[in-house]
């Protein structure tokens, strides 16, 4: 194991300059919350829950593999790889993963269309040096060129195992179908061909894009953090404030993707799929619609899906 690289003590103060929003909870729930904007504009959901015997916390950046390059498909996913591998604080490539290792944890990423997330747990008593780790990864990567290296064959034996999953296989071959114009058309797990083989043949460095796409899209104020511990929430407030105020803010508007993925020439087809996996039998209808995550208090896509499934009299389920 590598030796582990001491974390200042911690002295909680009255954090500056955060603005506080109120949250209701259940009278059932015995743990606490707080809603916070540090001055950066990145938003903390903090709960304090003095019993737990593990802490975690979660970054959600607001940008996925739909803001990929045109010429370097799967740029956002092998960036996600490239953040655990050593920043400019903590520059031991494997520091984060032999803390968390070392003290009862766990980590893990994913990338997805608009968002990639970031996550992990540890003992509860071990929060403060987690978080100082953690949070380096959106404050200051080094995306070495001898780890990026490594890591693009990490990213291509994943692609390798994709390729052999249906459900994967069902989903990309739902995004070669629709219009090649829409971003949702795009590639977004990456390999050695769209990650090396093809950028050098355009001459791109891809470690100057990586650094790029974080130095455009990695922006404070489109990032949501979630802190767990068994902290005040005073000293929650104060260790996020200290750790996460660092982050750049580029007042940078999240990408939206207008337009509909599947136009007339793409819709009213039926296609067959030949399963990997031995007898799979699956029927999937889908049908485009408006974007509905705005409509999140009124759900109306679970109204749609209650009424066809309910199983009663006059389902279609």
């Amino acid at each position: 194991l590598q030796e582990e690289t001491p974390t200042p003590t911690l002295t909680p103060t009255t954090p500056k300059n955060s603005s506080t929003t109120n949250l209701e909870s259940s009278q059932q729930d015995d743990r606490e919350y707080k809603l916070i904007t540090l001055p950066n504009k990145l938003t903390a959901l903090l709960i304090s829950d003095p019993t737990t015997d593990k802490a975690s916390a979660a970054m959600d950046v607001g940008v996925g593999h739909l803001s990929d390059p045109e010429n370097t498909p799967g740029l956002a996913h092998f960036l996600e790889h490239l953040l655990f591998m050593g920043t400019t604080k903590y520059p031991n490539e494997n520091e984060y993963n032999v803390y968390l290792s070392a003290h009862g944890g766990s980590s893990n990423a994913y990338t997805d269309m608009e968002a990639t997330n970031y996550y992990f747990d540890v003992s509860a008593d071990k929060l403060d040096g987690a978080l100082d780790r953690f949070a380096q990864f959106f404050v200051s990567p080094l995306f070495q060129e001898e780890t990026t290296e490594r890591e693009l064959q990490a990213v291509d034996s994943e692609h390798a195992k994709n390729l052999q999953n249906d459900a994967w296989r069902d989903f990309q071959l739902s995004k070669a179908l629709c219009r090649d114009t829409h971003p949702f058309n795009k590639f977004g797990s990456g390999n050695l061909l769209t990650l090396k083989e093809i950028p050098e043949q355009l001459g791109l460095d891809i470690r100057e894009m990586l650094l790029e796409f974080h130095a455009t899209y990695y922006s404070a104020n489109i990032m949501k953090l979630v802190v767990l511990g068994k902290e005040s929430l005073h000293d929650l407030e104060a260790l996020v404030t200290q750790y996460f105020e660092h982050v750049t803010n580029h007042n940078i508007q999240k990408p939206k993707f207008p337009g509909m993925p599947y136009g007339k020439d793409q819709l009213s087809k039926r296609v067959h799929i030949v399963p990997i996996k031995d007898g799979l039998r699956q029927l999937k209808m889908n049908f485009p619609t408006r974007e509905v995550d705005t409509l999140y208090k009124n759900k109306p896509t679970q109204y749609i899906s209650h009424l066809i499934g309910h199983e009663g009299k006059g389902s279609i389920l």
